[in-house]
């Protein structure tokens, strides 16, 4: 069986990706080897069998090389940019402690990702269903809220209220805490914490008709057909892993759903902004920023040349256009990165 590899990324291919990328990255995505002590098979259209290598002499130097790879890639951030590190649970928590300090102080938060439905074949512990997507926050970065379909249970429940207009549910109009310019009096009322909206705001709502005043307080009416619906948390279960059938298309074993990563890509990283994913896999990252569009672009790399032309062809596939500068390997030691393409 021939060996496609494993994965390496030194701290020397990082600074070259430096060089190669000023001004850095707004989105850093990786899905990079688990740590497994296994191969992961995929078999050609000729019958023919590769398989990637994802064993380590153990697993502490696993979590050291991650660790490594994590703060140099930390550094190819803007001043103000998201870092997603996609593992299972041990990987990610064992490593953040092995981050720098710096990079360990910009923990934001754990995604879980419901990968795959309840087993019944679990029988000495819990079944093991989900992923981790570690966030990390530098600075100050971009954040575009994604909100989900509103249950139709939960808006029967939650918009009670009805008039001429349709239904509607009630917000608090007050503020959670004292903020300067929301402490005033209006209608007769003057709220211990003021209000959540500036006077002349407070004033617009009310003379719109969507301020309504209760027996204890005065709330913002929210209409249903006007929800966008709440909003998408850390808890990731609407996002279905791929199928058999589906990966096979594509013919690479740790292929991730291409609308997982339209929700990174289109929430982390700002038009005209971009993203890099030194380890392409299958092309799902670049090609989620092509979809996603708006001047998004995607630096994309993997030392596996099957890899790289799964990738080019799913890209061709997508309508992408290749057009774009394509520097090949970028040089360093002898496990660089190898440049794919580069989409937008």
């Amino acid at each position: 069986m021939d060996s496609i590899g494993r994965f390496e990324l030194g701290l020397s291919s990082v600074e070259d990706l430096l060089q190669n990328s000023p001004g850095g990255y707004d989105l850093i995505y990786i899905d990079p080897p688990f740590g497994l002590q296994r191969e992961l098979h995929m078999t050609e259209a000729d019958g023919s069998k590769k398989s990637f290598q994802d064993s380590w002499a153990n697993y502490d130097d696993y979590i050291e090389w991650l660790a490594e790879t994590i703060n140099g890639l930390y550094n190819l951030l803007k001043k103000d940019g998201w870092l997603y590190s996609h593992n299972n649970f041990e990987g990610n928590a064992l490593v953040l402690g092995k981050v720098d300090k710096r990079v360990r102080r910009s923990f934001y938060t754990n995604i879980s990702w419901l990968r795959s439905h309840p087993k019944n074949n679990i029988r000495i512990g819990w079944g093991n269903i989900v992923d981790s997507i570690m966030a990390l926050r530098k600075g100050k970065p971009f954040f575009d809220v994604e909100y989900s379909p509103l249950d139709p249970t939960y808006a029967a429940n939650s918009f009670g209220h009805e008039d001429e207009r349709g239904r509607y549910a009630l917000a608090p109009a007050t503020g959670e805490k004292s903020r300067p310019g929301h402490q005033f009096e209006y209608n007769g009322w003057s709220p211990t914490f003021g209000w959540r909206y500036s006077e002349e705001k407070t004033r617009e709502l009310d003379e719109q008709g969507l301020i309504h005043f209760g027996k204890n307080k005065p709330y913002k009416k929210i209409y249903l057909h006007e929800s966008k619906g709440p909003p998408v948390q850390n808890i990731w279960t609407d996002i279905y892993n791929l199928t058999r059938t589906e990966r096979n298309k594509r013919n690479y074993p740790t292929q991730k759903p291409l609308k997982m990563m339209e929700r990174i890509v289109r929430t982390s990283c700002p038009p005209g902004g971009r993203v890099l994913d030194p380890f392409c896999g299958s092309g799902t990252t670049a090609i989620a920023t092509f979809k996603v569009g708006e001047g998004r672009t995607c630096d994309t790399y993997d030392v596996s040349e099957e890899a790289l032309q799964i990738a080019r062809g799913a890209l061709e596939e997508a309508g992408e256009d290749q057009s774009g500068r394509d520097p090949g390997p970028v040089p360093g030691e002898e496990h660089d990165l190898a440049n794919v393409t580069r989409a937008g």
